[in-house]
């Protein structure tokens, strides 16, 4: 049996993924085949040039806000779609605010609220019967107050009826686009289950992971340039309005925002987008570049957590862990300040499935 120990290290969720690489260090360890790895030469970082002058980070795209939709009370699905009824709401299709995206069946709702309706009538009637022989000394006062609480639980009852029935209907809490439809006509919609994702798209946020050897040059209010993968090319405008105070757990990322202006509609959630953050005059630290793949979480207990390792292979063909220190990203790279030469062959594919003195079978990663 293997333990394994996951390394959550990542440049921006996008690259979570990609790094999630258990490495497991079997307990017991037979004659072992060689594991077929792939390794890139480390070599120093060029702080001359101008492709490492900053930090680059790759981020998803998200509509500013996005809502999961939710009936507040059960019932079957009347329609979830345009007002015509013909069909479902498609993905993508914009929406006006207070439109009316779904619609529950009303019959028992409807039921509800007339039989309320009757009972408080009839308590009403009561109560103005009990008042009048209460003024005439005819009613104790213990039997006022019993027919006054009667009433008052009715009309609570057909005000929380009245209202069940106005949550049959769900609107749009503001203009946007449906991301995601997560349930069809005639299905059963749980109270609290979303049916849709609502998106808005005049603003887009773009979420990245810093490390903190980049937060003394960030502050909210700074605008940096932003290229998006599905325009080639195109650069767009993001401001930070958000910088994390502690760091993610598991990793030694903070959370940073950036806003982007979208009044056209261009831009789409989900898209994937690169923003460097590095013309504010810093310079990389001096070290070795790897890719983040080849980064794992160290066996050594002592390591500490949050500790980072790489796998270097040596001239016997053997894996062996190396406990290393990392500064910033370089696009899909990052720089080891410390536990690594230059020319040493470091595996960046297949480092998940190492443990120490693993022999592999180890060739050069393609560029």
């Amino acid at each position: 049996m293997n333990s394994c120990r996951p390394f959550a290290f990542s440049a921006t969720a996008l690259l979570l993924g990609v790094l999630l690489f258990p490495a497991c260090k079997p307990r017991t360890v037979a004659v072992a085949a060689p594991l077929d790895v792939r390794f890139v030469i480390a070599r120093p970082v060029d702080r001359g040039r101008s492709d490492t002058a900053g930090a680059a980070f790759l981020g998803l795209l998200r509509g500013d806000p996005e809502t999961s939709l939710s009936f507040k009370v059960n019932g079957q699905i009347a329609r979830i779609g345009p007002a015509d009824g013909t069909e479902d709401w498609n993905e993508g299709t914009v929406v006006e605010k207070d439109t009316v995206l779904a619609q529950l069946d009303t019959a028992n709702f409807v039921n509800a609220v007339a039989a309320t309706r009757a009972r408080t009538e009839y308590a009403r009637a009561a109560f103005a019967r009990s008042a009048e022989l209460f003024v005439a000394a005819n009613l104790s006062k213990n039997e006022f107050e019993a027919s006054r609480a009667q009433k008052d639980t009715a009309e609570a009852d057909l005000a929380q009826a009245e209202q069940n029935l106005r949550d049959t209907t769900l609107r749009a809490p503001y203009a946007g686009a449906i991301l995601v439809r997560l349930a069809r006509n005639n299905e059963y919609a749980a109270a609290g289950r979303p049916v849709l994702r609502l998106g808005g798209f005049r603003q887009m946020k773009l979420e990245i992971g810093v490390p903190d050897t980049l937060l003394g040059r960030l502050a909210v209010g700074q605008d940096y340039p932003v290229k998006v993968s599905a325009f080639e090319g195109g650069e767009f405008t993001g401001r930070i309005s958000e910088i994390g105070t502690a760091a993610t757990e598991g990793s030694r990322l903070f959370h940073v925002v950036l806003d982007l202006p979208n009044a056209e509609g261009r831009l789409k959630s989900g898209m994937t987008a690169t923003v460097r953050l590095g013309h504010y005059g810093a310079q990389p630290a001096a070290g070795m570049v790897v890719p983040l793949s080849a980064l794992v979480s160290p066996a050594r207990a002592s390591a500490g957590q949050g500790a980072a390792a790489v796998f270097v292979v040596g001239d016997d063909q053997m894996a062996r862990e190396r406990l290393v220190r990392t500064g910033d990203l370089i696009e899909s790279s990052i720089i080891v300040t410390d536990g690594l030469k230059a020319g040493e062959r470091v595996v960046s594919v297949g480092a998940g499935q190492l443990f120490e003195g693993a022999p592999v079978n180890a060739t050069p990663a393609v560029p």
